[in-house]
């Protein structure tokens, strides 16, 4: 079965799709909605941008940091 991924709205009970499918009227489909709330207000997101700066979090190299998300995916 080919898969199309598609964004869309839903109205009542009618889906509404951004871009043609191109696929025959009256073909089986098979239909799995995942649910994008709207993204917050620019400022609510540069208070949670200054609430992290101001942890002061330490950074490593991004080489290190690979190396210990991969060690941690491992289990090692």
């Amino acid at each position: 079965m080919q898969t199309l991924r598609l964004r869309g709205r839903i109205s009542g009970k009618i889906t509404h799709l951004d871009t043609e499918t191109n696929l025959p009227e009256g073909a089986p489909i098979e239909v799995e909605i995942h649910y994008a709330p709207p993204p917050l207000p620019y400022e609510k997101r540069q208070e949670i941008l200054q609430r992290l700066f101001s942890m002061e979090l330490p950074v490593a190299e991004w080489e290190q940091m690979e190396q210990e998300m991969v060690r941690g995916a491992l289990g090692r």
